[in-house]
């Protein structure tokens, strides 16, 4: 699989905020095809759910690419109880690995600035890579 703390890096260079750059960067490793709708709903994730500092888009892209996976269409699909286990889990790992989930939190940074985005691309990089080692640990993936 191409590298996805590259990819992540590439995409948060090229402008995509940190919950785009993970969800881009998943879509395209996993080759997931998910439409550019999916890329659209990620984009109000960044800086915190829409930069108020609240959970960090790197954690909520994450979710978004655990539910892409393990998720459902229907309630008739599968259980909910089938599918938060993964996300909780995931949540908690970030939680215990970062300290904390929240954005402002994480980047005590001044938004804007280069040290801000340079902070957030380490720990955009990091998810990617714990994301991409939880979804093969959980056989979401092969």
């Amino acid at each position: 699989m191409e590298n996805v703390r590259e990819l992540a890096e590439k995409y948060h260079g090229e402008g995509c905020n940190c919950s785009e750059s993970v969800v881009k960067t998943f879509n395209d490793t996993l080759n997931l095809q998910l439409p550019e709708i999916s890329i659209r709903m990620a984009s109000g994730f960044g800086g915190g759910i829409g930069r108020s500092g609240c959970a960090c888009g790197a954690l909520t892209g994450s979710c978004l690419i655990i539910s892409a996976l393990a998720g459902r269409v229907n309630p008739e699909e599968k259980p909910l109880t089938d599918i938060y286990p993964y996300v909780h889990e995931f949540h908690d790992r970030f939680k215990k690995k970062f300290g904390a989930t929240c954005c402002r939190v994480l980047n005590r940074k001044t938004p804007g600035t280069p040290e801000f985005h340079n902070h957030c691309t380490g720990l955009i990089m990091d998810t990617a890579e714990m994301l991409d080692e939880f979804l093969r640990e959980k056989e979401l993936v092969k």
